[in-house]
């Protein structure tokens, strides 16, 4: 059996995730309601035929709506002929399924790699955009269409961008997060963790041409860290959005960084909705992946798949 590293990409708002659920669905192979049970459900129809059930190891979580331009992940796979999966043929079959199927998951990458290697573990960081946009006045615009699930359309009278950008900093470095993370019961976490990067620029429309753009600024938060708490990058940009419209102030943010707790969360903010939020990359050491990298002819590996076909 062998391991392979994929990186691969996806619209969320088409599935109820990207993880399956439930002990159940362990069991079901067809499950194309979620990008994983999507992406395992792919690799069954890979030639030469696959002899074990496929099974992802996601590298990131995402949440139901979330997109991703780069998620990554390993699988497992074998077949009778105990030979290589060919990277550029795989990519090939994997993606004439999704386009038959209309399912909006492109596979990017594909990988052997030594069964030691973990996308999870071994990933080094992992890159989030925020996108949102607000009206230049007060009259209620319509939202223009390709924006609906890409773009948060944020409401306020008296936005300040400005004070948006200088509280990213109370975000930066080493924190504990407890307040801005969604609470799972009875799951162990650990909640300091590190942010890298964090900063609010200019955006532009994802088509200019639609008229109903003028009437809107965009912008996007960045964020990268080496992993992230369930719902943390939305609670984070949800607290500096709320400070931009006046509803809270920079000495409540600093209050639920000094003192963590989901009680500490102010509960009249409401979480800013997943479809705003895109998985931009999940990043591994070059050094690392050329150490775990499964070196091979593909001339050779072609001879041998030419016999299994």
């Amino acid at each position: 059996m062998y391991r392979y590293l994929m990186k691969f990409s996806y619209i969320g708002t088409q599935y109820r995730g990207l993880q399956k659920n439930g002990i159940k669905s362990d069991y079901i192979i067809n499950d194309i309601d979620t990008i994983q049970g999507a992406l395992e459900c792919a690799f069954t129809t890979i030639i030469p035929k696959c002899i074990n059930r496929p099974k992802l190891t996601t590298s990131s979580r995402t949440d139901i709506g979330v997109h991703a331009f780069c998620n990554a992940a390993h699988i497992d796979l074998q077949n009778t002929h105990d030979c290589l999966y060919i990277p550029s043929m795989v990519l090939e079959q994997i993606n004439r399924y999704f386009i038959a199927c209309h399912h909006d998951i492109r596979l990017l990458d594909f990988i052997p790699v030594s069964n030691d290697f973990n996308a999870r573990r071994c990933a080094k960081s992992r890159s989030y955009v925020y996108r949102f946009m607000v009206p230049k006045d007060n009259i209620p615009y319509g939202i223009p269409i390709i924006e609906r699930s890409h773009t948060y359309c944020f409401r306020s009278q008296n936005f300040d961008i400005e004070r948006v950008k200088r509280a990213t900093q109370l975000f930066l470095g080493r924190k504990n997060f407890e307040t801005f993370s969604s609470l799972k019961k009875n799951v162990p976490t650990k909640y300091v963790k590190t942010i890298d990067r964090f900063t609010v620029e200019k955006s532009l429309p994802l088509l200019s041409i639609d008229p109903l753009t003028n009437n809107f600024e965009f912008w996007q938060i960045e964020c990268s860290s080496k992993a992230f708490l369930y719902k943390q990058v939305r609670r984070m940009v949800t607290a500096l959005l709320n400070l931009g419209a006046g509803n809270i102030t920079e000495k409540d943010i600093i209050c639920m960084l000094q003192v963590p707790g989901h009680h500490n969360w102010i509960q009249s903010l409401l979480v800013a909705p997943a479809n705003g939020l895109h998985l931009i990359n999940v990043e591994y050491s070059q050094e690392d992946i050329d150490k775990v990298a499964i070196k091979y002819n593909e001339d050779d590996v072609k001879d041998i798949t030419a016999v299994a076909l």
